[in-house]
């Protein structure tokens, strides 16, 4: 071979090899990052954890703080370890259910509560600190007995262009998104209920609210179906009201994801563990521009049933009425 032909390929593989290393970096230092805290856990005794995002200094989540707690979790319950580790997806339903927030369990009752509602011992969580060429981990093990904090363990990799990527990518429930909005939740047996959205707009005669609903099946083992009832007789009729006393009311020819229904056999089916996001639009004759009157009050009737064999049973009417402390 060629002498230069083969100085540039093994410059070549030199290369490509330090690119893979790199690559490489953020998930062998995560594995090891794991092991740290496993030790500390099962020296603390603690039978049950669960890890939530890692945020930046202050408090903002981004893709990879859900990336990383993501990670952390597969290799601590890859690792067959003394103890359990709570599905994060479990952890999601739980703090929705009991209007908890992932930042809010480093306050002691805060903690505390999560240890009653899901038997957990101790959180993970941590804090992403970029620099110039390299990202900084720091992660704590706090205990939801005292919150305390138990266990602590350090990590840095490199901050390649698909990391940095990750770090500059806010996710939807980080700084832009408003708490008020963000906690406001209602369970109904396995169907938890919450607002994602409400936005205002005006056509400069008429003020319309568009309020986005989550519904989210929490059981483990049945279907539900769901639906908005329809009949104006039922007490509270779907409205929205604000703080000055101006009515929106629904404009049934304006909505989506969701079917108004005086029937069970119009239910939309949701299977376990899934969801449905509808979209709901409020008219009032309000202009909308005289100013933002909070808080608002959202007042409507949800249909829920268990579905079995095309039937649905222990069917409800449900009214669901929520506060809205803000509008964006």
């Amino acid at each position: 071979m060629n002498p230069l032909r083969l100085i540039i390929s093994l410059l070549c593989m030199v290369l490509c090899g330090q690119a893979l290393a790199q690559s490489q970096d953020m998930d062998t230092e995560l594995s090891a990052l794991a092991e740290k805290l496993a030790t500390q856990i099962q020296n603390h005794a603690n039978k049950k954890v669960t890890v939530i995002d890692f945020t930046d200094l202050e408090g903002g989540s981004s893709e990879l703080g859900k990336y990383i707690a993501e990670q952390l979790t597969v290799d601590l319950v890859m690792g067959k370890r003394d103890f359990s580790v709570l599905d994060r997806a479990n952890l999601k339903s739980i703090l929705a259910e009991h209007k908890l927030t992932a930042q809010g369990l480093v306050d002691p009752e805060n903690a505390k509560k999560l240890g009653m509602f899901a038997g957990v011992d101790a959180i993970i969580l941590g804090t992403i600190i970029p620099k110039d060429k390299n990202i900084n981990l720091t992660a704590k093990i706090i205990t939801t007995e005292t919150a305390e904090i138990v266990g602590a363990a350090r990590a840095e990799f490199t901050k390649t262009p698909e990391v940095g990527k990750l770090v500059s990518h806010p996710t939807p429930s980080s700084k832009d998104t408003d708490p008020a909005i963000e906690n406001n939740s209602q369970q109904i047996d396995d169907l938890l209920i919450k607002v994602e959205s409400v936005r205002l707009t005006s056509d400069g005669v008429n003020g319309y609210l568009q309020t986005t609903l989550f519904f989210k099946n929490t059981s483990g083992s049945s279907t539900l179906g769901i639906g908005l009832y329809s009949r104006s007789n039922v007490s509270p009729e779907t409205k929205i009201l604000n703080g000055r006393g101006d009515e929106f009311k629904l404009y049934y020819n304006n909505i989506s994801g969701i079917p108004l229904v005086m029937y069970p056999q119009y239910l939309t089916d949701v299977k376990p563990g899934g969801s449905l996001i509808a979209t709901l639009k409020f008219q009032t004759q309000w202009n909308g521009k005289s100013g933002n009157y909070g808080p608002y009050r959202l007042q409507a009737t949800i249909m829920v049933g268990v579905e079995d064999q095309g039937r649905y049973g222990n069917l409800k009417n449900q009214n669901f009425v929520i506060e809205i402390p803000t509008v964006k």
